[in-house]
């Protein structure tokens, strides 16, 4: 399984590079990025009613199902707005909802992933990939356009501050854990036996 979905080319560096790590969470939800580039677009607070609308009318075309509308207000309402709000990507007061001034997360960092919005698979593939050691190796994998050794994976994850920078760290936990997982959302291809992986054409991009 490979998804058709397409974030970009091949020159620029990872849009999420200067996201704190602690806003990915965030990220991997698509109504959530949706809301950011309501708010991003729009550049005005917006009361519950209006930003309701506009993500039915972006995400279905039909803003007068009822039944829709119904479950986007109450989701925003108890889920979605109060975490955005705990972030402090949002301000969401009486008055309505807008971006703060400076958001730890701007749209116009996340609007490479909107196209994972419309995957069948969409949230199982943000919860997914969403993650800074994942889009990390894939962007490393966009920028090769080779198969590449875990160990040479590893190497490089290891060459950066992050949570891999030992190379023999990130090593055990791209065997265990990211590269299986990858794999089975159908980005990559992870060959036991060889050591090699090898990201699919047509698969999730990160880059620009």
């Amino acid at each position: 399984m490979s998804s058709d979905a397409h974030l970009g080319g091949d020159s620029t560096p990872d849009p999420l590079a200067d996201v704190p790590t602690e806003c990915y969470e965030i990220l991997r939800h698509p109504r959530r990025l949706r809301i950011l580039e309501v708010l991003g677009t729009r550049q005005t607070r917006l009361d519950l009613s209006e930003l309701t609308t506009e993500l039915l009318e972006r995400t279905t075309g039909d803003s007068s199902n009822g039944q829709a509308r119904q479950e986007i207000r109450i989701t925003l309402a108890h889920n979605h707005l109060p975490r955005l709000d705990d972030y402090d990507i949002v301000d969401w007061t009486d008055e309505g909802i807008a971006l703060v001034d400076e958001p730890p997360v701007h749209p116009a960092d996340i609007s490479v992933l909107l196209e994972l919005c419309d995957s069948e698979n969409a949230e199982r593939l943000l919860e997914t990939v969403v993650d800074p050691v994942r889009m990390r190796l894939l962007l490393l994998l966009e920028n090769e356009d080779r198969p590449l050794s875990i160990d040479q994976l590893a190497a490089q994850l290891g060459s950066r501050d992050g949570p891999l920078s030992d190379p023999n760290q990130a090593k055990i936990a791209l065997h265990h854990s990211h590269l299986p997982a990858l794999a089975d959302v159908g980005v990559l291809s992870y060959d036991h036996d060889s050591g090699l992986v090898t990201r699919y054409d047509h698969a999730v991009s990160i880059v620009q």
